[in-house]
C-alpha cells in the first residue's frame, strides 16, 4: 500500500513523517530528495544551473535567492518545479516498500495523488499555521505569501482520503495518528 501524507506549510506533516520513522516505518521525503538533488553535480543541481545561472555564486546554488525568485514569478516556479517534480518522482516510484510512506507538500497541487493508494491530509486552522511559520522566523507577509502559493486548506480537504486536523497538543496528533493508522492498515 501506497500512503501520502501532505498539507501546508507549517500544518505538521513533517512532525508526523517523524512519529511514523519513531514507529519503525521508512517514510520518502520530497524535500529532502529535493535538496540531495540539488547538491552539487546532482541531475537537479545541473538543470537548475542552467535555467537559473543568475541564483550561483562561484558554482553554489544561493537557495533564499532562488526560492524569492520563484515565490515572486508563477511562470519561474512551474519551470523550477519542471526540473525538479520528474527528479523527485523517479526516485520516490524505485521505491517497493509495503507499506510505503511518503511525505509529499504538494500532493495536490502536482496531482501525484494518482500515484497513492491512499492520502492522508494534515490540516490547522490558518491562525496557527502562520504562528508556526513566524517561529521559524518568517514575517507574516512572508507566510501568508508562502501558503498563497499553495492549494487552500478548503481545496485539500476536499482531496483528501484521510484528514488529521492538527491544532492541539503533539499527544493528540499522535493519537490521531495512531487511529488513522489503524484504519489504513487493517
Amino acid at each position: 500500500m501506497r500512503i501520502a501524507i501532505t498539507g501546508s506549510i507549517g500544518s505538521g506533516k513533517t512532525v508526523a513523517c517523524e512519529y511514523l520513522r519513531q514507529k519503525g516505518f521508512d517514510v520518502f521525503d520530497c524535500d529532502k530528495v529535493n535538496a540531495e538533488l540539488l547538491k552539487k553535480g546532482n541531475a537537479g543541481y545541473k538543470e537548475v544551473k542552467k535555467e537559473f545561472p543568475e541564483c550561483f555564486i562561484e558554482d553554489e546554488l544561493d537557495k533564499k535567492l532562488l526560492s524569492e525568485i520563484v515565490f515572486n514569478d508563477r511562470e519561474k516556479k512551474e519551470k523550477l518545479e519542471a526540473i525538479m517534480h520528474p527528479l523527485i518522482l523517479e526516485r520516490m516510484m524505485q521505491i517497493d516498500d509495503d507499506p510505503f510512506f511518503a511525505e509529499v507538500p504538494l500532493l495536490f497541487e502536482v496531482n501525484w495523488d494518482r500515484y497513492f493508494d491512499i492520502n492522508i491530509l494534515i490540516a490547522t486552522d490558518m491562525d496557527l499555521v502562520v504562528e508556526r511559520l513566524k517561529e521559524r522566523g518568517l514575517d507574516e507577509d512572508e507566510a501568508l505569501r508562502r501558503l498563497k502559493n499553495q492549494m487552500s486548506v478548503e481545496e485539500k480537504v476536499k482531496r483528501a482520503d484521510k484528514i488529521i486536523y492538527n491544532n492541539g497538543s503533539l499527544a493528540q496528533l499522535y493519537q490521531a495518528i495512531e487511529k488513522t493508522l489503524e484504519e489504513v492498515l487493517c
